[in-house]
This record gives C-alpha cells, structure tokens and sequence, in this order.
C-alpha cells in the first residue's frame, strides 16, 4: 500500500484466483481463459460458461476466436483420386459437360465438391471444414 499500488479482491472460479480491482476489472488468468475454451469447444454454450464465471458473454466469445487464431497449422484433406470414387447417378441437372469438367472432385459423406484449376486453397479448405462441420 505503501508503493502507491491499490489491494486487489481475490475471488475464487473454477478453484483458480481471479484478481479483482477496486475498479471492479477483473484479471483473468490464462488458465481460467484455457478451461473455458474447451468447455465450449467441448458443447457447451459461451452464454453459461460466461453466466458461470460471472464474465461478460462478449469477452468469452473473443477468448474462443483468439484461441481458434492461434492454430496456423495447414488444414489437411483426404483426397480421393477419381479411379477410386464410386461413380454416382447423376440427373440430367447433375451431369457436366465434359469441355467444363472441374480438375479435381472431392466427396465428403454426402456432399460432392468439384474444384475447377487454380482454385485457391485457402478457400477451399473453409468449404470443407464447413461441410465436415454440418456433418
């Protein structure tokens, strides 16, 4: 008190200190920030976690987009050459010109993703990873 510093509250969530100003901000330590994101990633709702830890939703929310930001590693793909995909029966509607053809097919459960040359990667992967998500 003598330095000039002001006394933090210390509550308690989730067994890990959570420092409170006299403002009323609270200092989330990494680990509580940790735990959270897994809950949701494991189903829970950012709503009740954040209710839970007595946080704002909002601030939950940013902790779960920061934590998907920190994976950079390249998204990977199976790929099945064509010789090795069960033709399907196409309508009329379905059925490709041979002249626009797309140079590489892709089939994730049900969906059929056709990818015409120079395509750029980076897109397609956000179409497969939402096509593997509503699976």
């Amino acid at each position: 008190m003598l330095d000039g510093e002001v006394p933090e509250k210390v509550n308690e969530v989730w067994g890990i200190a959570v420092p409170t100003r006299n403002s009323g901000r609270r200092k989330w330590p990494e680990a509580l920030r940790a735990m959270a994101v897994e809950r949701i990633a494991a189903g829970e709702g950012i709503r009740e976690i954040a209710e839970e830890i007595g946080a704002n939703k909002s601030l939950v929310a940013l902790w779960v987009k920061n934590a998907k930001g920190e994976d950079t590693s390249p998204a990977f793909f199976e790929v099945v050459p064509p010789s090795a995909v069960k033709p399907r029966r196409q309508t009329p509607a379905q059925a490709v010109s041979e002249s626009s053809a797309p140079t590489c097919r892709i089939t994730i459960g049900d969906a059929d993703i056709a990818i015409p040359s120079g395509y750029p990667a980076d897109h397609l992967a956000e179409i497969i990873r939402a096509v593997r998500a509503a699976q």
